[in-house]
């Protein structure tokens, strides 16, 4: 018994343990910003962006804690979003038609871009200048960068593939062939439960398993949806309910133990 109780103990952890972390995404319908609880789905407003584009995409600069946006065709800047209110800010113009996949790269440092043409960039974060890197055949979905395997991983819009991308070069190396179609959407990697989260033009979020790669869709008929970061956190302490359940099978199993 003396074994078990320690077992039982650190299970009992483990089930009131839920795994922090938010997901920020864009309404391209309303060009607002919101966000969505990964363990619950549910979703919230946070607020107008203040200017359009479509089918552009986030990237988080875990260094700063800053949120980029790329609105996307109709709109060539890099623009800095207030994760409080949703309210744009200019960084300055990039001038690429068409930047559909935009992620920071913590081993960089740098934040990249990638366009309609498959062509791949790096962004100044304080100017917003794109500086052309290379070239490749992916027609992009979203771009994201995935801590687990340190590399860089971009979904092309349609067939719904997963590639990842040489940042020195721009050159694409395929993961996995899609498991489903996907419509111009956005791309990011959750390490809390090594996975991808997608959404796109047709309403739809998706959960992708990062080895298998099988899909579940979470949620439907959003409205139009492309950019999306997941923003990780800590593990939660327990709720008071799940802490005396916690408190109480100890006690229970250290009595079991003495008698």
């Amino acid at each position: 018994m003396a074994k078990f109780v320690p077992a039982a103990c650190a299970a009992l952890l483990l089930l009131g343990t839920v795994q922090a972390g938010t997901i920020y995404y864009i309404d391209d319908s309303s060009n607002s910003l919101r966000t969505m609880d990964p363990n619950t789905y549910a979703t919230a407003l946070v607020g107008a962006t203040g200017v359009g584009g479509d089918f552009g995409d986030l990237a988080y600069n875990s260094a700063t804690g800053t949120l980029f946006w790329a609105p996307g065709r109709g709109n060539d800047n890099l623009y800095t979003l207030n994760m409080a209110t949703g309210a744009a800010t200019l960084v300055g113009a990039h001038g690429v038609n068409d930047l559909f996949g935009l992620a920071y790269d913590p081993l960089t440092g740098m934040l990249y871009g990638q366009s309609s043409s498959s062509s791949f960039y790096s962004l100044d974060m304080n100017a917003g200048a794109a500086t052309l890197i290379g070239s490749n055949s992916v027609y992009p979905g979203g771009l994201t960068y995935n801590g687990t395997l340190g590399a860089l991983v971009l979904s092309s819009a349609g067939t719904g593939d997963f590639y990842t991308v040489n940042p020195a070069s721009g050159a694409a190396t395929l993961l996995s062939v899609g498991s489903g179609s996907l419509n111009d959407n956005g791309l990011a990697y959750d390490p809390d439960r090594d996975i991808y989260w997608t959404n796109d033009w047709s309403g739809f979020v998706y959960q992708y398993d990062a080895n298998t790669f099988a899909r579940s869709a979470v949620l439907s008929e959003q409205g139009a949806l492309d950019g999306i970061v997941y923003i990780a956190g800590a593990a939660q302490v327990p709720e008071p309910s799940t802490m005396g359940l916690i408190a109480g099978g100890g006690a229970l199993l250290f009595l079991r133990r003495r008698r």
